[in-house]
């Protein structure tokens, strides 16, 4: 009686690692914002309150962004926010009480609102002239690499590049290498 041969059982399959989504980490920006705000809101609360007007357009994206380069894009409109809302800050604090009037206004809203708009359009305008400035550069560099190559063969021959002229291979290309024993 021959035996039979036991199948192994089937193993289920491996459990695929799903990839850790990083926790959201706050960024450097973020905690200088807030004790900046509170630092001035000890001093002047109505340039604390344009200031948090002025910067909504960078607290929004510093809840809602996603991305690799959060951190980036943050900075990028932050900077750029702040700087719409500094002529404004002045303003605010030597005449505290007109706060709600440079608030309403609309020239004020748009200058303020606008500077994070161009922050935003770096951020997605930035790439592509960076992209057409290397491409451009990599033309360049290819144009002068092929003015020196004809240059070299000028001065040195065709031999330079590696073929010999009566299209016979060179001397040193038929020796085979000694093996040692």
């Amino acid at each position: 009686m021959a035996k039979k041969p036991q199948q192994q059982p089937k193993k289920a399959p491996m459990r695929q690692r799903r990839r850790r989504k990083p926790t959201s980490e706050i960024g450097g920006l973020a905690p200088l914002v807030v004790v900046g705000l509170i630092g001035i809101s000890m001093f002047k609360l109505a340039v604390a309150g344009l200031l948090l007007i002025g910067l909504l357009p960078t607290f929004v994206l510093g809840i809602t962004g996603r991305g690799e380069h959060k951190n980036y894009k943050l900075q990028c409109v932050a900077f750029a926010n702040i700087a719409g809302v500094l002529p404004f800050v002045r303003q605010v604090w030597d005449h505290p009480r007109e706060l709600m009037q440079t608030v309403i206004d609309p020239l004020v809203v748009v200058i303020m609102f606008g500077s994070a708009a161009i922050g935003y359009a770096l951020i997605y305008v930035g790439p592509m002239v960076a992209a057409v400035v290397l491409q451009s550069l990599a033309q360049e560099r290819l144009k002068t690499l092929s003015q020196q190559r004809t240059t070299l063969v000028e001065a040195w021959g065709p031999e330079v590049l590696g073929a010999a002229p009566s299209g016979d291979e060179p001397d040193w290309a038929n020796k085979t290498p000694k093996r040692p024993q």
